[in-house]
């Protein structure tokens, strides 16, 4: 198998299919925006700060990944807070968005490209499988969890 067919897998199995863990969009399928901002502790993100974290690395590798210049950030910018003030809704929409933007690039792209991406692809998709794992856990803890995110493995 090659690499491209490597980081598609990976990317299905952290996007939309159901495979050894879950995928995000079982993870927040059918979340109230109030359940998402449930906070187990101060210590713990909250569902909603969690999406937000991977929209916000997933978009910008996304970009540079197109080549798209990627502007700096602040020292200690917080990249679990929803600074457009972006509804629940539209923070699970952008996310998807990107994920499909990830596939059709990593369809398109040169070999060259794929093997010089490969190494920070699969990182930034294990990265995602963290913190979805995250999100399962707290849906679990406040009892939000159905049995309809059942995997294979």
């Amino acid at each position: 198998m090659g690499v491209r067919n490597v980081l598609l897998e990976q990317l299905a199995a952290i996007y939309d299919e159901n495979s050894w863990f879950v995928c995000f969009n079982v993870a927040v399928k059918d979340l109230t925006e109030y359940q998402a901002q449930i906070k187990p502790d101060d210590q713990t993100n909250s569902i909603e700060e969690l999406v937000h974290h991977l929209y916000f690395y997933n978009y910008r590798y996304l970009c540079r990944f197109r080549g798209e210049e990627v502007p700096e950030l602040p020292r200690h910018y917080n990249t679990f807070q929803n600074h457009n003030g972006v509804d629940w809704n539209k923070t699970i929409q952008n996310y998807q968005k990107v994920m499909t933007g990830f596939r059709k690039q990593i369809y398109l792209c040169s070999e060259e490209k794929l093997e010089k991406w490969s190494e920070t692809l699969a990182h930034l998709f294990i990265h995602n499988a963290y913190h979805i794992g995250q999100i399962v856990h707290i849906r679990k803890q406040f009892g939000i969890w159905g049995s309809s995110a059942v995997v294979r493995g």
